[in-house]
């Protein structure tokens, strides 16, 4: 990731880089989390932090453990849940919820790809676990309209770009949710399509 001089604190730089979390030490970072009020209220009550890199971590080791127990080659998430809980990233959570235009694959050696809008890549940046960011996903028809066939084929060859180099040949993909237009262009890039919402249940089942 880029250092940028606009990046570098010029007031207060004695200040730590880091919270307690592990999350920047920032008010206007891009990840939704505690505020300075709760961060006290817990120093207060003797409370731990959670370290969110780890909480990370073991989010995508449990998702890659459950593709690789199912002999998938990779996983494709437009949940924003189920996206959230992979990356912790999020973007327009209403509008997401309603119009798809975010996705997630992660593969079965555990590489994940974010596919978000073109111009908010930097949502994402924080988490060094997210290795590619592209842009493409939209194929709900307010975005695409009578041309979401041709979307959705390009998204599909990318996944199948992606998937060739990350799941050593293996095309059983799981899907969570997805809009017709990307299923079909997913099945006719050669994908055997499986259910995904059962991989994503069980890996945060407790």
């Amino acid at each position: 990731m880029n250092e940028h001089y606009s990046d570098r604190r010029k007031i207060d730089p004695t200040r730590g880089v880091t919270l307690g979390d592990g999350t920047p030490n920032e008010a206007d970072r891009v990840e939704i989390g505690p505020t300075k009020l709760a961060f006290d209220e817990w120093a207060l009550a003797g409370l731990d932090l959670p370290d969110l890199a780890a909480m990370r971590t073991h989010r995508w080791r449990r998702l890659t453990d459950h593709i690789v127990a199912r002999d998938y080659g990779g996983l494709l998430m437009f949940d924003p849940l189920n996206i959230r809980y992979a990356t912790d990233s999020t973007n327009m959570q209403l509008w997401n919820t309603h119009n798809p235009f975010r996705a997630v694959l992660l593969c079965a050696d555990g590489h994940m790809v974010i596919w978000d809008y073109k111009n908010s890549p930097f949502l994402s940046e924080f988490n060094p676990l997210v290795k590619e960011r592209r842009s493409g996903a939209s194929f709900f028809y307010f975005s695409g309209g009578d041309r979401c066939a041709e979307v959705a084929a390009r998204f599909a060859g990318d996944v199948r770009d992606v998937m060739r180099e990350h799941a050593a040949g293996n095309t059983r993909l799981a899907v969570d949710k997805i809009m017709l237009h990307g299923a079909r262009a997913l099945e006719a890039a050669g994908f055997s399509l499986e259910e995904g919402e059962e991989v994503t249940e069980k890996s945060r089942a407790v």
